[in-house]
């Protein structure tokens, strides 16, 4: 007998196909947020793995580290925002972007 949750199906995409339904995602929810909102959480859940998935070294690597270590979409936003909330937020502003 199976050890996992009764009518709990794990699927598996591939970075790519995650990275591609993650901007599907966004576009759809940046386009019309009131009729797409049931998909926030999708999309924040990909934001989670596609993160836990990354390599990389400075911000995105701690981010990467962050996502690995969580056990849950809420605890990766509640540390991710505890300890890089000011960066993330400062590379948000739109005053401290490229014209």
């Amino acid at each position: 007998m199976s050890s996992e949750t009764p009518g709990r199906v794990v699927l598996e995409l591939s970075t790519d196909e995650a990275r591609t339904l993650h901007a599907a995602l966004e576009e759809m929810l940046e386009k019309d947020p009131e009729r797409t909102a049931p998909l926030g959480r999708v999309y924040r859940l990909l934001v989670w793995r596609l993160s836990a998935a990354a390599g990389g070294s400075g911000l995105s690597g701690r981010l990467a580290e962050i996502a690995r270590r969580s056990g849950s979409l809420e605890e990766f936003e509640a540390v991710r925002d505890r300890e890089l909330g000011p960066i993330l937020e400062g590379l948000e502003n739109p005053e401290n972007r490229d014209p």
